[in-house]
């Protein structure tokens, strides 16, 4: 479980390339209504110069779902071969 939440704290940096933190919001847009999404703080700001940080919250943490399934299955798969050979 430590190594998914590091693997977690990797993808969302704690700072962006601007220099600032980046924020948590929620779209507002009709194609991903209230889907949150963690970006740079000057994005669609004026006077401002946007870094490029953007990423869907709920991709980051289906990635960590699907790694984490991964590994339980794996370590499932080694049981059932150890078993087998007992």
């Amino acid at each position: 479980m430590r190594r998914m939440n590091r693997n977690r704290e990797a993808r969302l940096p704690e700072w962006c390339a601007c220099g600032s933190r980046p924020v948590l919001r929620w779209s507002g847009t009709d194609s991903n209504p209230g889907r949150p999404f963690l970006g740079c703080p000057n994005y669609n700001t004026v006077g401002k110069k946007w870094c490029g940080l953007f990423l869907w919250v709920d991709k980051v943490l289906e990635e960590d779902v699907i790694a984490c399934d991964d590994r339980t299955r794996h370590s499932v798969d080694n049981e059932e071969w150890k078993m087998k050979i007992a």
